[in-house]
């Protein structure tokens, strides 16, 4: 649909830092992409498309794996897709063919079922059959520091932002809206909410750091959520097949489209510790205190 790419001017949105730096957004229900992605047809307008999306019809199979950017999307969806087709072959096409926000509701109608949709949007921005049906929902979390690192080179790269990290960090730790995407705490602590006050919900959490660390143990554990068997072997294959530089060569050289440049970097943890000053961490320490979340973190902040 045309209408899904085209832009109005009274519709961009556009945020500042302190040094001359400035991102044009559009946005709905409290979420915001790029306003050049839009422009260049990476992906529909959020103004039009979100709205559509929340009506969309959703089928009970359908598995939705939720996380905040950089923080393990594309490395948990492919290993999801591995454990339900029951092989260690790679998908042949990106996790963005099956990515929620970056279609219009008809084209994620004509994938393939089960359809596991990868979405960095909030719960109010999920369509409302996704709360009738009680899809079956995989939530990643990160380091909010590392997440921070990897979505500067990432922006970088996506969105040409032309500032330097510490410049960056004036959006990240932006506290009122709208920030690129929404604001890291909000995004956690409406998930949180969400959780908690709907335990009938089928929701299994995966933290990076674990999954990083004891990879088997995390894909079989995902597995029995899923309801797909998984042994010793397979857990094995999947987490070799699954490491970062594997699955990184695997997105530029198998999969149609792939563009690895843009969305693996080191995968490290730990790695902001290069990266923050001390006069930073100190403010992203004060930032995780104004807005505290119910996440028992098991690496160092």
């Amino acid at each position: 649909m045309a209408s899904e790419t085209n832009v109005s001017e009274d519709d961009i949105i556009r945020i500042h830092d302190n040094h001359g730096n400035t991102m044009e957004l559009l946005g709905s229900g409290g979420q915001y992409l790029s306003a050049s992605s839009v422009r260049s047809g990476r992906y529909p307008n959020p103004v039009t498309n979100i709205p559509r999306l929340r009506k969309m019809n959703v089928n009970e199979d359908d598995i939705f794996l939720c996380a905040y950017p950089k923080a393990g999307t594309h490395w948990t969806w492919e290993i999801m897709t591995m454990l339900l087709q029951q092989r260690s072959e790679y998908h042949p096409r990106e996790k963005d063919s099956h990515m929620y926000e970056f279609h219009i509701p008809e084209t994620l109608q004509a994938l393939e079922r089960p359809r596991v949709f990868n979405t960095h949007v909030r719960p109010n921005n999920l369509p409302e059959q996704f709360f009738e049906k009680r899809c079956k929902t995989v939530f990643v979390q990160r380091n909010p520091k590392d997440i921070a690192v990897s979505y500067y080179y990432h922006c970088k790269n996506l969105i040409q932002f032309g500032g330097t990290f510490e410049q960056f960090m004036d959006f990240f730790l932006k506290e009122d809206e709208p920030v690129y995407h929404c604001a890291w705490y909000k995004y956690t602590l409406e998930w949180e909410q969400f959780i908690k006050e709907n335990p009938d919900h089928p929701v299994h959490c995966i933290m990076y750091e674990q999954l990083q660390q004891n990879a088997v143990e995390e894909i079989k554990r995902l597995a029995t959520f899923l309801k797909t068997p998984c042994d010793d072997k397979l857990a094995n294959l999947i987490a070799e097949k699954c490491s970062f530089q594997n699955l990184k060569d695997a997105t530029l050289k198998v999969k149609k489209g792939g563009k690895s440049w843009t969305v693996f970097r080191k995968g490290k943890v730990g790695d902001w510790k290069t990266h923050f000053t001390v006069a930073l961490n100190e403010k992203f320490d004060q930032y995780l205190q104004r807005h505290p979340t119910s996440s028992v973190y098991t690496y160092d902040i």
